[in-house]
């Protein structure tokens, strides 16, 4: 029992210490929906490309590099618009492990 609790401490600290590395997609111009759009077809892409294991590096830097060829910068939430929507980056273990916490941002039709 004591371990787990101290794991999950552990998470819990490495997680809020971890949350100022996120990073957003965004591009000057470009609404939320079409950020969120661009994302998704990127996602697409990447599964074709993919099997269901886990890919690890590989699927962030195709991400980055897909949103990047559209146009889109990573930038961090201090450097956003105050009026920008903004969806969080993803907080699953995954995307912490591999310091590749993503979200996506644009302006608000």
């Amino acid at each position: 029992m004591r371990v787990q609790v101290a794991l999950l401490l552990v998470t819990l600290l490495c997680l809020c210490l971890g949350s100022g590395c996120a990073k957003y997609y965004y591009q000057e111009g470009r609404t939320f929906n079409d950020c969120k759009k661009d994302l998704a077809n990127c996602s697409t892409e990447l599964s074709k490309r993919v099997t269901d294991q886990d890919t690890g590096e590989y699927e962030h830097k195709f991400m980055e590099d897909c949103m990047k060829q559209k146009g889109y910068l990573l930038v961090t939430e201090d450097k956003l618009p105050l009026s920008a929507k903004r969806e969080d980056p993803d907080l699953s273990l995954r995307g912490f492990l591999y310091g590749q916490r993503r979200g996506i941002a644009g302006n608000v039709e």
